[in-house]
């Protein structure tokens, strides 16, 4: 037995078991514990069972099992990509929103500086 087939699974499992620990910790959303459980479980499937990367390939028109397998990463890669652009510009627009709100709170009129 290949050594990616005792070692994916494990780190797998781990995986899976600290995505359950944030979500209990209230870390992380319900669906996103269930999206990163079947990739993983995805990842358990095919270093047990390469034979299945092959036929998965061939229900989406790819004739290699690993090509398969690296289209998904890119496709899951990219996917992690937007939503962490997303995230950063709705935050860029908070971070905007507080800075705008502060200098105004603590804004000094001409008024204010001639008085002391």
């Amino acid at each position: 037995m290949l050594l990616y087939s005792i070692l994916f699974p494990i780190i797998s499992i781990l995986a899976i078991l600290w995505f359950f620990y944030r979500y209990l910790k209230e870390k992380q959303s319900l669906a996103t514990v269930i999206l990163w459980t079947i990739l993983w479980l995805f990842v358990i499937v095919f270093s047990i069972f390469p034979s299945y990367s092959e036929r998965f390939a061939k229900l989406f028109g790819i004739t290699r099992g690993l090509d398969f397998i690296i289209i998904v990463v890119f496709v899951v890669l990219f996917y992690i990509m937007f939503r962490l652009y997303n995230r950063l510009d709705i935050l860029q627009d908070e971070v905007n929103k507080m800075v705008k709100e502060v200098a105004l709170s603590n804004e000094i009129t001409l008024d204010d500086e001639e008085e002391e």
